[in-house]
């Protein structure tokens, strides 16, 4: 594998990322319960259950989304942000593989920041094969 194709390769990660960032599932869930009480007689619970001779039995809780709007803008914010960075390291090493003067040690370099973090194994492991046929990087 040459530097061309090294660089066609990359070029196509940052597409897809970029093109359809919903790739990257994530699912929270959160379990528990809080309870404020401010006065009065304090929690009234009504048990629910699964009907006559049923051991199922608790509480049933519903949250709004207006409840958990301010945490989700927050997480957007943030995987933008780790989204951008990703770009911007792909494209550093894209701008590399092109240059006719490859600075292999900061291709290394950015590689290596990437790995074991949240970016998905399978995005290292071809970025990795492509760096390691076209440069002949260690990695």
């Amino acid at each position: 594998m040459n530097k061309v194709d090294a660089q066609a390769i990359v070029e196509s990660l940052i597409d897809s990322i970029c093109d359809s960032p919903d790739q990257f599932h994530i699912h929270v869930k959160v379990v528990g319960q809080s309870i404020t009480s401010n006065g009065g007689i304090g929690q009234v619970v009504t048990a629910t259950g699964g009907g006559p001779g049923s051991t199922t039995i608790g509480q049933q809780v519903s949250v709004s989304s207006g409840d958990v709007t301010l945490a989700n803008q927050k997480a957007n914010r943030a995987l933008d942000e780790q989204f951008g960075a990703l770009v911007q390291s792909l494209n550093t090493i894209k701008e590399q593989l092109a240059s006719s003067s490859t600075d292999v040690g900061l291709v290394e370099q950015v590689y290596t920041s990437l790995k074991n973090t949240w970016v998905p194994g399978l995005i290292i492991s071809v970025l990795g094969t492509a760096l390691s046929a076209s440069l002949g990087i260690g990695i």
